[in-house]
């Protein structure tokens, strides 16, 4: 019995750390990953959004859509340079120009998403758009001071 019992533990054992194994290398198997470099953009005109992904299918066809903290949902691709085109490593890098968006993009938290040619999402990436600085208004240039009068 006790010889049965312990031969139940090493297996029950050996069956552990096969799951272990099985379930490392569904780590190693990661989906796409989207990473916007430029977190937080101040809404001005001539201003850029940098952008990678990895993990791709290679020349797979990908959608890059935005939607602001109003809600909007845009899609940017025609603004991105280069196209994002992953190569043979999955791998792809864009600029977004996002020029013609300032007036139409509200300020506060928005959501890149990465989609397929179905819609599928493939990834998120947030990015924080704030509004420019307030330009100081001018101040009125001071009176100078009256000069007494001369006294004869």
């Amino acid at each position: 019995m006790k010889r049965r019992f312990g031969l139940m533990v090493v297996l029950g054992l050996v069956g552990l750390w096969v799951l272990g194994c099985a379930g490392q290398q569904d780590v190693m198997k990661q989906g796409p990953s989207f990473v916007v470099t430029t977190p937080v953009v101040e809404l001005r005109p001539g201003g850029k959004v940098f952008m990678y992904g990895t993990g791709f299918t290679p020349k797979q066809e990908i959608m890059l859509l935005l939607k602001d903290a109003g809600g909007g949902l845009s899609s940017i691709a025609s603004n991105l340079k280069p196209a994002p085109v992953p190569n043979n490593e999955g791998a792809w890098a864009a600029e977004w120009d996002y020029s013609s968006y300032v007036r139409v993009v509200k300020p506060g938290t928005a959501m890149f998403t990465v989609a397929d040619k179905d819609y599928k999402t493939l990834g998120h990436a947030p990015v924080v758009f704030v509004s420019p600085p307030a330009k100081p208004e001018a101040k009125p240039a001071a009176k100078p001071a009256a000069k007494p009068a001369a006294r004869r």
